[in-house]
Formats: C-alpha cells, sequence, structure tokens
C-alpha cells in the first residue's frame, strides 16, 4: 500500500500542466496547431503530399479557407465572397528544401471562376534568419524575400516571409515602409490544435 505522501507527489505530478508540451514542435505540428493574433485565429492542418489547410477566423464571424504548398506558397482561397486560385507554371517542388543563401523562382497565373490573369514570376531569396518568440514559445525562423514582377518583367512588389522549417508553415510577414522603416505583422500566440489555451 503506498504511502499517504508518495500518493500526494503522485497527484501533484498529475495536475502540473505540461507548458513545454503548448509548444507545438516539428512532430507535433503535424496534427495541426492554432495561431492567434488580435481576435484573428488560424487554425493548421497539414495533410498528405506537402499540402497544408488553413481555416482563418475574423472578428465577426467571417471565415477563408486557404491550401497552401509547404505552408508558403497559396494555391486556393475561398471565403463567402470571394474565390482565388494561383494555378503554378513552375514545379513547386523545385522550390524546397529552403535554406540559408537559397534564392528560388517560379511563375503561376492567378485565377478566380470566370478570369485567368496574366503570369506572374516570383523570385524567393533567403537573406537570413532570426529568433521569433510567439508567447512562451520561440522559433527559428528564416527570413525570405520576395519579389513579384509582370510578364514585362517588371517588379509589382515585395515582401518578406519569416518561415518556420520546423513548423512548415509562416508565422509573419514584413514589410518595408518610406525612410526604411519596416512594419512586421505576425502571431501573437500558438498552441496545438485542440488545446485551450491557458486562463
Amino acid at each position: 500500500m503506498l504511502r499517504p505522501a508518495l500518493l500526494l507527489i503522485i497527484s501533484a505530478k498529475l495536475v502540473v500542466p505540461a507548458y513545454a508540451d503548448d509548444c507545438p514542435n516539428a512532430q507535433t505540428a503535424k496534427l495541426g496547431f492554432v495561431l492567434e493574433r488580435q481576435g484573428t485565429k488560424a487554425e493548421v492542418r497539414p495533410s498528405s503530399d506537402n499540402f497544408v489547410h488553413v481555416v482563418n477566423s475574423y472578428p465577426g464571424g467571417k471565415t477563408q479557407d486557404v491550401i497552401y504548398y509547404r505552408g508558403f506558397f497559396p494555391i486556393s482561397r475561398f471565403d463567402d465572397t470571394a474565390r482565388s486560385i494561383n494555378i503554378p507554371v513552375s514545379d513547386l517542388r523545385t522550390v524546397f528544401p529552403l535554406e540559408l543563401k537559397a534564392r528560388r523562382a517560379l511563375t503561376y497565373a492567378p485565377a478566380r471562376p470566370d478570369k485567368v490573369g496574366d503570369l506572374i514570376s516570383l523570385e524567393l531569396t533567403v537573406t537570413g534568419q532570426e529568433q521569433m518568440q510567439l508567447g512562451t514559445c520561440s522559433y527559428n525562423v528564416l527570413i525570405v524575400k520576395n519579389r513579384f514582377l509582370n510578364a514585362a518583367g517588371k517588379a509589382t512588389s515585395e515582401h518578406t516571409d519569416l518561415y518556420s522549417r520546423e513548423l512548415g508553415f509562416i508565422l509573419a510577414k514584413r514589410y518595408e515602409e518610406r525612410g526604411g522603416a519596416q512594419t512586421t505583422m505576425k502571431y501573437q500566440s500558438i498552441r496545438p490544435l485542440g488545446k485551450t489555451s491557458p486562463l
């Protein structure tokens, strides 16, 4: 028969929250995770063949379904008001693996149900890496510069993705402002799918 002191120790161990387990990693991320930022929630569900399904929920009740290749390139984006598809002309598999100093390029056609747009070229350059904090969780992210060019080869826009290879997903986007300033739009917290946030 167990002594009361030993029973107390075992009980205490059972009720201590496992905060370390609340940070998704390369293994647990395959089961899905939730990212949140200022009332917006993204439920990320990796699936087979390198595709990732994300359900974005916004304040006010609007939802959006997005399919990504490797959690990086958006293939389709559907909500109750719009539908868009990016039709790859290049082989997306050649973009990965992303690593430091990698340079990649791909071409795709943006499309809606009633129209296919002109081809767009996307140049990707991995310029470095940094640590990113999401709540109590920390991740190493690649700094991936995106440069978009139209069919005539003229640059139309640029932004930077902060991509976690561990999670297989973009955790933030960075934009250059006039005067050299930068704005980073990032998620504020992360947890495994199916777990509620601590009070």
